[in-house]
């Protein structure tokens, strides 16, 4: 090599460089998909990143990537985390300032250092969601809050997709926070139609709501895609056989829902008879994997788990017990039975005169025309009635705490009516032992009473029956 000039020596150099080349550029180019009209898209590039898309291993992979993550990661030159956990800090300060465009600012930061870090999309989305929101008055405030936490979840779900817990949290939200929270009543209404009037005209928000649905039954299609990707990735360390209720259990707080908005008629049941399929039929016959890898589904009968226990090569008692822990365990006979009861008139005519006298209560008819009682008191006292017989022939039911908290409200109208009668107290009626049995509850009952009186209820439209 001394021998040759420092021309040949560069000749040489450069040859093998090229030489060298034509490895790293078969191995290691990177992926493109190749579309063609008419035909299936194909993936080519070097066989490395083949590898990576084949086995799910590249980033390019794992949802939409921000191209500005990778340019910060250079500039960090790799102190992503310690850089994660400075902006991390900020964030809690500008939260604890009030200063909510650099907080918003600083989470973005975030998670283009690391967008691949489950738990900070799952922070940052509840902290939004619900710590955030309530540092607001106005309900509409409020409101935009919990839609930029959801927002930011659903961020995370396109940039991680095969995080199921992304996809659940997404779901959970949608349906928990609009639909259980102390603005229930207006976050509901604005889910369909947004009060930024002047940027959505009175629709819903496109990028929550693209098809002006109920809230619940938005959660429901998230709580579907999780179980997808559930079934597609199996990563997640959740039980599945709990995790896996989402859309059945979306539906049944859909059905109330509408229930304590005053709609009885056939559009409830059949709403009621949803989700009493999806449990049934659905999550009813998934296949789960049990303790010792046995194989089980919740809606078995009898010759089912012989059957499965043959095919798991176990004993039927050793099926049967894996069956039963499990059916207990996510309480399967009862929200089956729930779905049941409520399909029937006696359950639907108890809600009905309940709700009803809820309204009476609200126009002020409370008051009796001699020895006639108000309109108010008669409805009451028809609900009070058929609740009893419904705790009576569905005992199964009576210790659910929405109908426990419906027994106590209405006798918690009941006396309030009396009292503005100028009656005795009211003392003898059919759910007395309801009112023993659940004292503890009593307080609770009375907030939400004082809730109802704030927000008021609103008179179906129609009503089908």
């Amino acid at each position: 090599m001394n021998d040759l000039t420092s021309r040949q020596r560069k000749l040489i150099y450069a040859g093998c460089i090229l030489a060298l080349l034509i490895p790293i550029i078969y191995l290691g180019a990177p992926t493109s998909e190749d579309v063609i009209p008419g035909t299936q898209s194909t993936v080519s590039g070097g066989v490395l990143a083949q590898m990576r898309v084949k086995y799910d291993l590249g980033e390019s992979r794992l949802g939409q990537i921000d191209p500005s993550s990778a340019a910060m990661s250079l500039v960090l030159l790799g102190l992503r985390g310690p850089a994660a956990s400075v902006l991390h800090l900020k964030a809690l300060d500008y939260q604890e300032r009030k200063d909510w465009s650099k907080l918003k600012t600083t989470v973005d930061s975030i998670i283009k250092l690391q967008p691949h870090y489950i738990e900070i999309w799952k922070f940052q989305g509840w902290n939004l969601a619900f710590n955030v929101s309530r540092e607001w008055d106005q309900v509409s405030d409020r409101f935009f809050w919990v839609k930029e936490g959801i927002k930011f979840l659903q961020l995370g779900t396109t940039r991680n997709e095969t995080s199921t817990a992304l996809f659940h949290n997404t779901g959970d939200f949608m349906g928990r926070k609009f639909g259980n929270s102390d603005e229930k009543k207006f976050f509901r209404k604005f889910f369909k139609n947004d009060p930024d009037t002047k940027t959505f005209d009175g629709t819903a928000d496109p990028e929550i709501n693209p098809n002006g649905d109920d809230n619940y039954l938005v959660a429901h299609d998230w709580f579907v895609r999780t179980n997808e990707k559930d079934l597609l990735y199996r990563i997640q360390k959740m039980t599945h056989v709990i995790a896996r209720q989402g859309p059945a259990r979306s539906l049944y707080d859909y059905a109330k829902a509408r229930q304590t908005e005053g709609v009885f008629g056939g559009e409830n049941r059949e709403a009621w008879e949803r989700a009493y399929k999806e449990w049934t039929d659905n999550y009813g016959n998934d296949i789960f994997l049990g303790l010792e890898d046995i194989k089980y589904k919740l809606n078995s009968t009898q010759e089912e788990i012989i059957a499965m226990a043959e095919a798991n090569g176990v004993t039927p008692e050793q099926q049967r017990r894996v069956w039963e822990q499990n059916v207990k365990m996510v309480n399967y006979r009862f929200w089956q039975n729930l779905a049941n009861c409520e399909r029937n008139d006696l359950t639907v005519a108890a809600h009905k005169a309940i709700y009803n006298g809820k309204i009476a209560f609200s126009l002020g008819q409370t008051f009796n025309d001699g020895d006639k009682p108000s309109q108010a008191e008669q409805y009451f006292t028809d609900g009070i009635n058929l609740m009893a017989d419904l705790f009576e022939r569905h005992p199964e039911v009576a210790d659910h705490d929405a109908y426990i908290e419906e027994g106590l409200l209405a006798v918690m109208y009941m006396i309030k009516i009396r009292q503005n009668n100028g009656e005795a107290e009211y003392k003898e009626h059919r759910l007395i032992p309801l009112m023993l049995k659940e004292s503890g509850r009593i307080p609770d009952a009375q907030r939400e009473w004082v809730m109802e009186q704030r927000t008021g209820f609103d008179v179906p439209v129609s009503e089908e029956e």
